[in-house]
């Protein structure tokens, strides 16, 4: 008997996954322990291998589509085994794509990508292939719109499906389809009956060339990571009343610092950058303003114990951060050599889930793009973020003379329901301190 490949469950949060890639094609033979395919979640792309030997008789959801974590994407099984029909298998969409709502169960086949399943009870297949129906145009009524027996009948008892201006036979779903997207379905050269895939292809042409006069090209789709992303930075400007609080720091010292030990740790192989300097501080200042390094929820406050810092990493069109568990324990070298490691997983996709979770604090760092101020968004659930901006030589006044000093904007975003402006000012004038003193650091 065939084996059913599912779409895996790669984390607790984990709701849905999109293929990125098939690794065989249709007929390909397979070992257990293959890399089958390559799935694409809301943070991390993963290879999946294959659990058996044997030829991969059938590929349900394309490269590029979503299907529910443990849906049927595919099987494998022996030369000549038969799978079950498009009518058989399993893979339903997302649930942000589905409805409780019965009363518009008939449009779930809408949404759902080419080739994949209409839901059914045994009995509706059965009397609906005796009947010669396409189960596409029935609307489902039972949980999640199943097609049940009922409403196999219900169709019966309909009148015959409308017809053309030549006589042409249209399924219900494919004239409102039509109907909708100014479709004429009697100049549709269709052999039988019109179905819903005829209406989709007839109106692809006009759907993929921008309208005359406009400026528009066709919407695409985002990948995971950008719907995530979206989702996330949605929630947090929801949940959160931030204020982001903006102090020039001189880093004249810092550069100093850096320039002492970059080439002693450079021999060790561990590249150290201002970022690392900027973590080691501000892991030190969270340590003194605990009520900063912590989480808000239910009128609850929790403090954490440890810094776990996180730094925004980009990674092709978003963001994704990785984090320093324990920053404030350990050294500057540990800490530049963890961080760089956390870098270069994130950006060829071998980032580890728990290397993303548990962060309490995050540094945003646009300097490297010129930038001298902006408003970074908290990180849920976190309680403050820091944007790190761009050293500018920048003429000021010291012991009454005009001098030229490296200077950089620290933009502190933090959530008022918790952190007040007093405490964040306080949080940034000791984070400042640290930066022009960084023999601080050993206090």
């Amino acid at each position: 008997m065939a084996l059913e490949i599912l779409m895996p469950k790669l984390g607790l949060t984990m709701t849905e996954g999109t293929i990125e890639e098939w690794k065989f094609k249709e007929g390909d033979a397979v070992k257990k322990g293959d890399v089958l395919f390559s799935v694409a979640t809301d943070k991390l792309t993963n290879d999946v291998e294959a659990e058996a030997d044997g030829i991969l008789l059938k590929i349900l959801l394309p490269e590029g589509e979503t299907a529910s974590c443990k849906a049927v994407i595919g099987y494998i099984g022996q030369a000549g085994e038969v799978v079950p029909t498009a009518g058989e298998n399993k893979i339903e969409a997302p649930e942000e794509t589905r409805s409780d709502n019965i009363g518009i169960q008939a449009e779930k086949t809408d949404t759902r990508a080419p080739g994949a399943p209409v839901l059914a009870s045994p009995a509706a297949k059965k009397l609906a292939k005796e009947k010669g129906i396409d189960l596409v145009s029935i609307p489902g009524t039972g949980p999640k719109g199943r097609i049940t027996l009922e409403d196999v009948e219900a169709y019966l008892a309909k009148p015959q499906p409308a017809e053309g201006e030549a006589g042409q036979k249209t399924s219900p779903m494919a004239a409102k389809l039509a109907a909708e997207l100014g479709v004429d379905v009697s100049k549709l050269d269709v052999q039988g009956r019109v179905m819903k895939a005829d209406v989709l292809a007839a109106a692809a042409p006009a759907a993929a060339a921008p309208a005359q006069g406009s400026n528009d090209l066709p919407p695409v789709k985002v990948n995971p990571l950008r719907r995530s992303i979206a989702a996330n930075m949605s929630a947090s400007w929801a949940t959160s009343p931030r204020v982001t609080y903006t102090h020039p720091v001189d880093v004249t010292a810092m550069k100093d610092l850096r320039a002492k030990l970059k080439d002693g740790l450079k021999e060790q192989g561990i590249k150290l950058t201002y970022n690392h300097i900027i973590m080691k501080v501000v892991a030190k200042a969270l340590t003194e303003f605990p009520d900063i390094n912590a989480s808000f929820a239910g009128n609850m406050l929790t403090r954490h114990i440890h810094v776990n810092m996180g730094l925004a990493v980009a990674k092709g069109d978003g963001l994704i951060v990785p984090n320093v568990k324990s920053c404030e324990e350990k050294s500057l070298a540990e800490i530049a050599k963890e961080t760089e490691a956390l870098i270069e997983a994130t950006r060829f996709g071998k980032i580890a889930m728990e290397d993303m979770t548990g962060g309490t604090f995050t540094i945003s760092s646009l300097g490297p793009y010129g930038i001298t101020n902006f408003s970074p968004i908290i990180n849920q659930p976190e309680l403050a973020i820091l944007g790190v901006c761009d050293m500018v030589d920048t003429p000021v006044v010291r012991d009454g003379q005009i001098v030229i000093r490296s200077m950089m904007n620290l933009c502190l975003t933090a959530d008022h329901r918790v952190i007040d402006g007093v405490m964040a000012s306080k949080f940034l004038k000791r984070i400042c301190e640290l930066l022009e003193n960084p023999y601080l650091l050993l206090t």
